[in-house]
């Protein structure tokens, strides 16, 4: 195994946990280690989602969908997001836009 999937694989372990710090911890290493891990910047921001720090959540899901820009898991995460945000045509755009790559 890779230092990065280790890596991965203990941040994605202290998120099960719901060990928040040590979840953004290791997301950071992850991607330290290799900026393009873009499964990283989504693992980061659902662990902001779910510490209600939802402007880092939408900024750090960004980030996947620049690298990763058909990936509609990253978009989906980004539309719910936007919908606890209350941005919810937004969030509608977004959704229609990850339903449109997983029809394709």
């Amino acid at each position: 195994m890779s230092e990065v999937a280790a890596l991965y694989k203990e941040a994605f372990a202290a998120f099960t946990r719901g060990d928040t710090e040590a979840a953004i911890a290791g997301f950071e290493r992850v991607i330290e280690a290799d900026a393009a891990f873009a499964l990283a910047y989504q693992g980061l921001a659902e662990v902001y989602s779910r510490a209600e720090r939802l402007d880092e959540a939408v900024v750090t899901i960004q980030k996947a969908i620049d690298l990763e820009p058909n990936e509609s898991l990253y978009l989906t995460s980004l539309s719910r997001f936007l919908q606890r945000q209350g941005r919810i045509p937004e969030a509608e755009e977004v959704a229609a836009r990850a339903a449109r790559i997983q029809s394709s």
